[in-house]
């Protein structure tokens, strides 16, 4: 089963996607320590996930995460409100969650949002079985901004990176 899978030292190299990976990676832990932010793990995988070959494809991309993650908070939103009406109990989490995945599912496909569904479901699942003691509602909000900050970066870094690449190019 894992006999395709063998080390190629030819293959092993540091192509531009992979530093705008790390770049990316870097600013999300940098503003975030400087701002004394938590979360950062969502900000940061979102901020690799939204890196495409070029800005376009980036910001595309991104939009389509944003619009997924949203859709996702939504629901989960709606879970938290029905989980509270029911004061917590594990058949609403055992019902109530697969549901929303169901309805993330089709309201990204139903918007034309394909490429939003993993990052949409994903959301929805870290929020939702997750969820830390406090304000369940703000921390829906707080996983979707990370996710705007993490596309943020990534659109920055491949806008960046693309007037650098010219400017040496016209040189």
């Amino acid at each position: 089963m894992f006999k395709k899978y063998r080390f190629n030292p030819k293959e092993f190299k540091l192509g531009m996607r992979t530093i705008k990976s790390g770049l990316a990676v870097f600013l999300v832990i940098l503003l975030f320590g400087l701002l004394g932010w938590q979360g950062i793990q969502i900000a940061a995988l979102t901020a690799v996930f939204s890196l495409r070959e070029d800005f376009d494809q980036s910001v595309h991309f991104g939009t389509s995460r944003i619009l997924g993650n949203s859709i996702g908070g939504f629901y989960a939103l709606l879970f938290f409100i029905v989980d509270a009406c029911f004061r917590n109990h594990f058949l609403v989490t055992l019902l109530v969650v697969p549901l929303c995945v169901m309805l993330t599912i089709m309201t990204n496909v139903a918007m034309n949002n394909k490429a939003g569904i993993i990052g949409g479901v994903s959301a929805l699942l870290i929020i939702t079985l997750s969820i830390p003691s406090g304000n369940a509602i703000e921390y829906v909000f707080i996983r979707v901004f990370e996710t705007f900050v993490g596309v943020f970066i990534a659109i920055l870094v491949n806008y960046d990176l693309n007037l650098l690449k010219k400017r040496f190019q016209t040189k």
